[in-house]
């Protein structure tokens, strides 16, 4: 390089002759860069730290005071202190109904104001959160354990492949309260006559006092009493006399009056609806002849003091409906013989168009009647062959849970697994695709049901319920479980929905705060045929808010709405198919005060070591949090990564100093006039 520009025409300074040798060289020398494409390769040390998430629990029960302070303080004390110094690397978020991801001095910034905890949701949020860090080393969860909403925690937190240490934030004792665990009317009341309320009520600190309970009727004192409280923490039931009411769905508020010393009155009010009605339900049932089923079915309905029924037993050969069934709310057939269903089944299918309801029972008559299976207009269940026995137990379907034949005061439904399996199943059979299955065996149907025209269908097949009650009664198990199907099956059979193409009701009609309000919806075509394919429009209290929306197959669809306010909320909705309206419908509900985080307010320990135990980690209070130290902030690992940088022509800043470099010799050479 030396004897380049060592001569030039004309001649050049010293200096400039050596500027552009430098130029020169860095041209080449780049030019072999980019040719041989060097590499270097090195180890580069590096200390990381193990990802954790830490969840912190902002739902209304942290508000609770103990001791002189709330449980949230208690939380922001820890989190301002020496634990938040430990957790300062952990990614942070608070939960109650929903997660949320913020810095904890963010997250703690408000009072704790979520309307029910769902542990769930937050554990399985914790892995995306910590999708950022290279590994999630553990979850650290930070709660008073009042898990009320949402799937089991202790299931996720099984699979969630990290530990889960648990902080108990709050006193595993019960402070002094006094709370109303359930109300429960009876299932049907008549206009001018009496009823009775029956009452739950659990306390501590106040054992063995009376408190006064008071009903009112739209802000109306209708009943009062004073009731003694039982032991602390036992629940002690009570009746309370109702005056006479007027037809139609009634709101009462029950209330205990406040006392002193009591950590929340949020727990001492409750809200139902009763639905009063003008007139008991007549029912006609028909037997096609004697058995111990139909005794049975015999004696629970009449025991049931809000029916009115007339029992008949026909012949073999004798007429089925031998009598006008204009004055028939429901009629309930109980395994008649093959013909005769043939000869009656115009009558029967009129009847339930016109708005009446059909319980069809079928047994072993039926199935041995011989001769080919009788056809109906009707989604009813007709053996094909004789009956069989099945070791099976009955279960409930996917859809039968939500079901009013089969709801039990507590929402109950696991009762049928417990029984012993029935005498005779039926075996081939083919389900209509216009019902929903309530009950099976094996995935066979036992009960379906369906809304036909103005009125409603619920048919059963099998033999031997009225064992099922006997082996119930004798064995331990709840006696109700049958009787109430059949008590609960004529009740629902006996609403009427003349004519109405879109049909909807309430899961409940009083729903507590933080829980979701869910409206159960039937749709049908033109045809009284359930339509799977509407487009919907709501309001609720005269304003759009469209709520989530679930199908759940055979014309039945499924809204939802979440987080809404206490208050008394009427909603309306319309069905449409493209541009057509197929109908209208409203109803009501009511989100009350009283928030289910205040069900109970004590720490929840069992549930804070399971959730732990399930995905080994450990549990400790709150204030022993430095017991699990090590854990909650594991020291960084040493991670070695091996490097390499490297020249390739992609780089673009490589081309761009070549470009530069040879402009810049160009540009010189012209202003020196070289050659």
């Amino acid at each position: 390089m030396r004897r380049v520009y060592r001569e030039t025409r004309p001649p050049i300074t010293a200096r400039a002759s050596l500027g552009l040798q430098l130029l020169r060289s860095l041209t080449l020398s780049l030019l072999l860069l980019l040719l041989v494409a060097p590499t270097l390769s090195y180890i580069a040390q590096q200390a990381r730290y193990p990802g954790v998430v830490t969840l912190i629990d902002n739902s209304q029960s942290m508000s609770i005071r103990e001791g002189g302070s709330s449980r949230w303080s208690t939380v922001v004390d820890s989190m301002s202190s020496d634990l938040g110094e430990i957790l300062q690397r952990s990614i942070v978020g608070t939960f109650a109904e929903q997660p949320h991801i913020a810095p904890w001095q963010v997250a703690t910034e408000g009072p704790p104001d979520g309307h029910a905890t769902d542990i769930a949701s937050a554990l399985e949020q914790a892995p995306r959160w910590g999708a950022g860090t290279q590994r999630l080393h553990a979850v650290i969860l930070i709660s008073d354990g009042r898990h009320n909403l949402g799937v089991d925690p202790t299931t996720v937190a099984q699979n969630l492949g990290v530990p889960v240490h648990t902080l108990g934030v709050g006193s595993a004792t019960s402070p002094d309260d006094i709370q109303i665990v359930s109300v429960e009317a009876p299932a049907t009341v008549f206009a001018g006559r009496g009823a009775s309320l029956a009452l739950e009520i659990r306390q501590w600190g106040f054992e063995g006092e009376l408190v006064q309970v008071d009903v009112f009727a739209q802000d109306s004192l209708i009943a009062s009493g004073e009731r003694p409280l039982g032991s602390a923490g036992e629940t002690s039931s009570t009746q309370i006399s109702l005056p006479p009411l007027s037809a139609g769905l009634q709101s009462l508020s029950v209330q205990i009056r406040p006392r002193i010393g009591e950590i929340t009155q949020d727990n001492n009010i409750e809200t139902i609806f009763v639905l009063v009605r003008p007139h008991r339900l007549r029912v006609l049932v028909v037997a096609g002849g004697p058995s111990a089923d139909f005794a049975f079915l015999r004696r629970t309905l009449a025991a049931d003091s809000s029916l009115a029924c007339q029992f008949h037993v026909v012949g073999f050969r004798d007429e089925l409906i031998a009598q006008d069934l204009s004055e028939v709310d429901v009629l309930v057939l109980h395994d008649p013989a093959s013909a005769q269903i043939s000869s009656a089944d115009a009558a029967i299918h009129q009847f339930v168009l016109a708005g009446g309801g059909l319980l069809f029972i079928a047994g072993e008559r039926l199935s041995n009647s011989g001769g080919p299976a009788p056809t109906s207009a009707l989604p009813l269940l007709i053996p094909p062959a004789a009956l069989q026995t099945s070791d099976d137990p009955i279960q409930v379907a996917e859809h039968g849970h939500r079901h009013p034949a089969l709801r039990s005061p507590r929402s109950e439904v696991a009762g049928w697994s417990a029984l012993p399996p029935l005498l005779g199943v039926a075996v081939g059979l083919r389900q209509s695709t216009d019902s929903t299955v309530l009950l099976e065996v094996g995935g066979t149907p036992v009960a379906t049901a369906a809304s036909v025209g103005g009125g409603r269908v619920l048919s059963v097949i099998g033999s031997g319920f009225w064992r099922l009650d006997l082996l119930a009664s004798g064995g331990g198990e709840s006696p109700h479980t049958v009787r109430r199907f059949w008590h609960q099956s004529v009740q629902w059979l006996g609403l009427s929905d003349t004519a109405r193409r879109v049909r909807s009701h309430p899961e409940a009609r009083v729903v507590k705060h933080g829980q979701a309000a869910q409206v159960q919806i039937e749709v049908f075509d033109e045809l009284m045929q359930p339509f799977g394919d509407a487009q919907f429009e709501f309001t609720l209290n005269n304003q759009q808010h469209m709520p989530t929306l679930q199908r759940l197959g055979s014309g039945q669809y499924l809204a939802t709405w979440s987080n809404l306010k206490p208050g008394d909320y009427s909603y309306e909705l319309r069905a449409l198919a493209q541009d057509t309206v197929l109908g209208d419908d409203k109803g009501r509900f009511v989100i009350a005060e009283q928030s289910i985080e205040m069900s109970d307010q004590r720490r929840d320990d069992a549930l804070l070591r399971r959730i732990s135990q399930a995905s080994g980690g450990e549990f400790r209070p709150l204030s022993q949090w430095r017991q699990l130290a090590d854990r909650l902030s594991p020291p960084p690992v040493l991670a070695l990564d091996a490097r390499e940088n490297g020249v390739e022509i992609s780089q673009s800043w490589w081309l761009l100093v070549l470009i530069v470099s040879l402009c810049g010799e160009w540009v010189l050479r012209k202003r020196w006039g070289l050659l």
